[in-house]
């Protein structure tokens, strides 16, 4: 059984591998490589699949298909057949689509466009995985306080004094923990600004 320090070693491990490297690893059981996968992509699937549908239930409930599509057809993937965030589009899409038909046979599919053809979204799967990857490499270099600390207030959205009680501190305290995650984290992505705008 692994400690929690080896859990987030393994964590960040993942979290340096592209998307081909992180389906080998999903194929091959890893629930590590999984997280990181989620936590690199579900941004881009959720805004896909709000936009396509127009439903938070809905597009929750596509999402959670999606990943479910990457555990299941992992094993199977082939790294350079297809950019993994073009085959997320293409399922994502897909699903949408079986969704919109369930609502009424006569539903309009127009909005669900074209999974081939939307060259628009995959670039911007790509660029937000990217965005992902650099931020949870920073976040790497922070003392475990220190990702605790913005994992639950920000990742969680938990309230700070809420946030601080889990932690066993005073509010001060925590709010100081997160004061040095934020420079550091700045000064870890300062040379990272150009792409990080682009999302």
């Amino acid at each position: 059984m692994m400690t929690a320090y080896q859990s987030t070693s393994e964590i960040e491990r993942m979290s340096l591998l592209d998307d081909d490297a992180l389906m080998a690893e999903i194929g091959n059981g890893s629930q590590f490589a999984g997280h990181v996968f989620i936590e690199r992509h579900l941004s881009y699937v959720l805004h896909l699949c709000r936009k396509k549908l127009g439903r938070e239930a809905e597009a929750e409930e596509a999402a959670q298909d999606v990943f479910a599509s990457v555990w299941k057809n992992a094993s199977h993937w082939q790294a350079g057949q297809a950019k993994v965030t073009t085959w997320l589009y293409r399922v994502a899409s897909n699903r949408c689509i079986d969704i919109l038909r369930r609502r009424k046979p006569d539903v309009a599919l127009d909005d669900a466009g074209d999974p081939a053809d939307d060259t628009v979204d995959v670039e911007m799967a790509q660029q937000m995985a990217d965005q992902n990857r650099l931020i949870r490499k920073a976040l790497g270099q922070l003392s475990q306080d220190q990702q605790q600390a913005i994992e639950l207030v920000y990742y969680r959205e938990m309230a700070q004094r809420e946030a601080a009680e889990m932690m066993n501190m005073s509010l001060p305290a925590l709010e100081s923990v997160l004061r040095r995650a934020r420079q550091k984290l700045h000064n870890e992505l300062a040379g990272y600004r150009v792409q990080l705008q682009m999302v």
